[in-house]
């Protein structure tokens, strides 16, 4: 009766846990971005402050990235689909994005 009861609760955890609609692709998609020198006011969730990737609001991270203002990057980034339509939570993206190296890293002067 115990391991029922075991086996029961463990699968009711499972159950629970988000990384159940976690979908991670076998492929993945490198790219190569250009990242602009200034983060700007942007509204997902809530307000926020976004980069500007290839001329257009980035509402996600780059893991392993670290921006730092008045710089311009070119990085080669991989692009990973995590969830499908059906299974992304409703404030989460379907991809993640990570670097995988700087290309360029370019002072701008204002």
């Amino acid at each position: 009766m115990k391991k029922v009861i075991l086996a029961t609760f463990i699968g009711l955890l499972a159950a629970c846990s988000n990384e159940a609609n976690l979908y991670v692709d076998s492929t993945s998609e490198i790219k190569v971005v250009k990242v602009g020198s200034e983060l700007v006011d942007c509204v997902g969730v809530g307000p926020m402050k976004c980069l500007v990737v290839d001329g257009s609001l980035f509402y996600d991270g780059i893991q392993g990235f670290s921006f730092e203002e008045g710089y311009e990057y070119e990085l080669e980034i991989e692009k990973a689909k995590l969830y499908t339509e059906e299974t992304v939570p409703a404030d989460a993206s379907l991809y993640r994005y990570s670097l995988l190296k700087i290309l360029t890293k370019e002072k701008v002067e204002h």
